[in-house]
């Protein structure tokens, strides 16, 4: 199996953030990023309620006089997604054997 960024074969809560911050850039429904991230409507709901109440993600109307509404990653969001991936960039590099 391989590792993932913690060193485990299972997913983490901060892949789970980037995951769902970087299908949210566009603009993505709940139902669509739940989908996608392998969640069920309660944890969906847990990190979305999370990831806004943080400001990395920004609840808006599809179009107007609609009730439907999509999540679209914000400014921090974004700059999370950036730090989340040098770390990854880090962990994925071939340690050095020191003689």
């Amino acid at each position: 199996m391989p590792l993932n960024v913690t060193g485990w074969s299972n997913r983490g809560w901060l892949e789970i953030i980037e995951f769902i911050l970087s299908m949210c850039e566009g603009g993505a429904r709940k139902t669509h990023v739940m989908y996608r991230c392998n969640l069920n409507s309660k944890q969906i709901s847990e990190y979305l309620d999370f990831l806004l109440d943080c400001g990395m993600l920004e609840k808006v109307q599809e179009r107007a006089n609609s009730k439907r509404h999509i999540f679209k990653t914000s400014e921090l969001g974004n700059k999370f997604i950036g730090r989340y991936k040098e770390m990854a960039e880090l962990f994925s590099k071939q340690p050095i054997m020191n003689k």
